[in-house]
C-alpha cells in the first residue's frame, strides 16, 4: 500500500474502528455517502442520480480492483475540471483531523 493509503487506514481504524474498518460493507455505504456529497458538492442534479443507478446496474458486476482504480481515474478528472490536486486534498483531509 501507499503511504498515504497506510495513513488513512491508520486514521480511519482511530475513528471507526477496526471491526467497521475491515467490514465491507460499512466502507461502501461510507463511501457511497462520500460518492454522493462529492457529486452534490459538484452540482450534481439529485434527480440525475437515478438514472445513473439504473445504468450502472445494467451491466455486469465488475472486480473491485478495476472498479476503484475507475474511481480513482475519474476522480482525477474531477479534479482536474474543479482546479484542484487530489493528492494534497487527500493529504489536507488527514491533517485537519490530526
Amino acid at each position: 500500500m501507499s503511504e498515504y493509503q497506510n495513513k488513512a487506514v491508520r486514521l480511519l481504524a482511530s475513528i471507526v474502528g477496526d471491526e467497521s474498518l475491515l467490514d465491507l460493507n460499512d466502507r461502501r455505504d461510507a463511501f457511497l455517502y462520500r460518492a454522493l456529497e462529492l457529486y452534490f458538492a459538484a452540482d450534481g442534479a439529485e434527480d440525475a442520480i437515478q438514472p445513473i443507478v439504473e445504468k450502472v446496474y445494467s451491466k455486469n458486476k465488475p472486480r473491485v480492483d478495476k472498479a476503484v482504480g475507475d474511481v480513482l481515474y475519474k476522480l482525477a478528472g474531477i479534479g482536474h475540471a474543479a482546479d484542484i490536486d487530489i493528492i494534497q486534498a487527500a493529504y489536507n483531509k488527514l491533517d485537519e483531523t490530526k
